[in-house]
């Protein structure tokens, strides 16, 4: 009956005339994207490059939002929305939100021509964990505001993927052979709301408002689901300025990982560092450069696999996977630099390069060109691009 309510609300504005209801979205269309990857052909890409459409609905307190899963595989069960939730905001210098949508704790922000490793922003693809937490189940809690000189939001979330468990109370696994019984994944199923018995996520963000234009923030994450011998965590601390001359960002990150066997992309433990820093100046009302740099630094160390029965079965892990505690460290060096002319209010011509590097060993062993479950190690890559967004 709620998801009814919320869809009537939504895409059917017309029948409750009382509610304020506005599309917000972007587009950015690429008019040149040339990139060139270390042993591999370079190549042209034109077209779309960013996609996102949002609903809003508002009537006194309350609001309702949902975001659509445009890009997404949208044949797999509750993916259409991307984000769907409700807020209140009934209670002086509270905000309550209950739903999906982006857990918040990191200090996000996009770079000249490429988002933030956070945010799958590379070309060379990157080995951290810690990325957005988006499509989450969640409930939060916000207290604050500028006037107040700061917001604190915490939030209860959970994965939108959850392991499903037999009736002895044994992970469901997918496996193949007849006699073999190798293991490639758990059986997983995409839910619209999360059991706190299976899985637990807690996160936390900070927000200082130090004058108009600083915004200091601190955030923390911490996750395990059933399977899991240790939580993850991770801790970001960050800055923005936002002047009418000056917006610069700096955001770093220390993230752990551990994940069970068969998880997707599993690791034992994986440690990460990652930070970032920018700068844009205007000219005048239409003209401006910017710049971004961003490191990360990843150290992962994946299961040793063994042999195990579960009621009378033997199972063995697959082969495609790490097997026997191989550790790889990889580092992500980026740097972009570029230009923007402002169309209008809400458009905007880009225009930028990227160079990026990645290093990378398995075992203390450097300059291999082929690691497993790897991309692109020991590489370099250029990119050059040109987009023009619209806000609307």
């Amino acid at each position: 009956m709620r998801k009814l309510f919320f869809a009537l609300c939504l895409l059917l504005p017309n029948l409750a005339l009382t509610f304020d209801t506005q599309i917000k979205g972007f587009i950015a269309l690429d008019a040149l994207n040339y990139k060139k990857i270390d042993r591999q052909k370079d190549a042209i890409d034109i077209g779309i490059g960013v996609l996102d459409l949002k609903v809003f609905a508002e009537q006194e307190n309350m609001t309702a939002a949902i975001k659509l899963n445009i890009d997404g595989n949208l044949s797999v069960q509750n993916t259409l929305f991307e984000e769907a939730y409700a807020t209140y905001r009934g209670i002086k210098n509270w905000k309550f939100t209950l739903g999906k949508g982006v857990v918040k704790f990191q200090n996000l922000h996009w770079g000249v021509v490429a988002n933030t490793y956070q945010d799958g922003g590379t070309i060379l693809e990157s080995e951290n964990s810690v990325r957005k937490l988006a499509n989450k189940a969640l409930m939060a809690f916000a207290y604050g505001n500028r006037d107040a000189g700061f917001t604190n939001t915490f939030t209860i979330w959970g994965d939108s993927q959850e392991i499903q468990y037999d009736e002895k109370g044994n992970p469901k696994y997918i496996s193949s052979g007849s006699s073999s019984n190798t293991i490639t994944a758990y059986n997983t199923k995409s839910v619209p709301a999360f059991t706190t018995q299976k899985q637990l996520g807690l996160a936390n963000k900070l927000e200082l408002f130090k004058s108009d234009i600083w915004t200091i923030t601190t955030g923390e994450m911490y996750f395990k689901n059933k399977l899991q011998d240790k939580a993850s965590y991770a801790l970001d601390f960050g800055a923005v300025l936002d002047s009418t001359v000056w917006e610069a960002w700096v955001d770093m990150i220390y993230g752990f990982t551990s994940k069970a066997p068969f998880e997707s992309y599993t690791t034992f433990r994986k440690n990460e560092y990652f930070l970032q820093m920018g700068a844009q100046y205007h000219f005048n009302e239409f003209w401006s450069v910017l710049t971004n740099m961003e490191y990360l630094h990843v150290k992962d160390q994946a299961h040793t696999y063994s042999n195990f029965t579960i009621d009378g079965t033997s199972y063995q892990a697959d082969s495609k996977i790490f097997k026997n505690g191989e550790t790889v460290v990889s580092t992500n060096y980026k740097i972009e630099a570029g230009g923007q002319y402002k169309l209008s209010k809400s458009s905007f011509i880009t225009s930028g390069l990227l160079y990026e590097k990645k290093i990378a060993a398995k075992n203390g062993v450097d300059n291999l060109t082929y690691i497993h479950c790897v991309f692109n190690p020991n590489a370099e890559a250029y990119q050059l691009l040109s987009s023009i967004s619209f806000w609307f």
